[in-house]
């Protein structure tokens, strides 16, 4: 998974680290688990939008990475 992780980020050279893990958070729950999904409201009013993973097997993140891999790579 490392390795797919490597190969991704050689894409976004600019992005930082935990800039690629929030994206690709939030491309896989839009994607595959809308139920990780987390949105909040505070007082203020601010809308913050949060990623769960915690659940999700690793085999099956695995996989979306595979496939988004696949995606970059194609439109390239």
């Amino acid at each position: 998974m490392l390795d797919l992780l490597r190969e991704i980020w050689s894409h976004y050279p600019d992005m930082r680290f935990l800039q690629l893990i929030y994206v690709l958070q939030s491309k896989f729950c839009h994607d595959n688990h809308p139920d990780g999904i987390i949105r909040s409201e505070e007082k203020d009013g601010f809308k913050g939008t949060g990623y769960d993973l915690f659940n999700v097997e690793d085999t099956t993140f695995h996989d979306f990475l595979t496939r988004y891999l696949e995606e970059l790579n194609e439109s390239v």
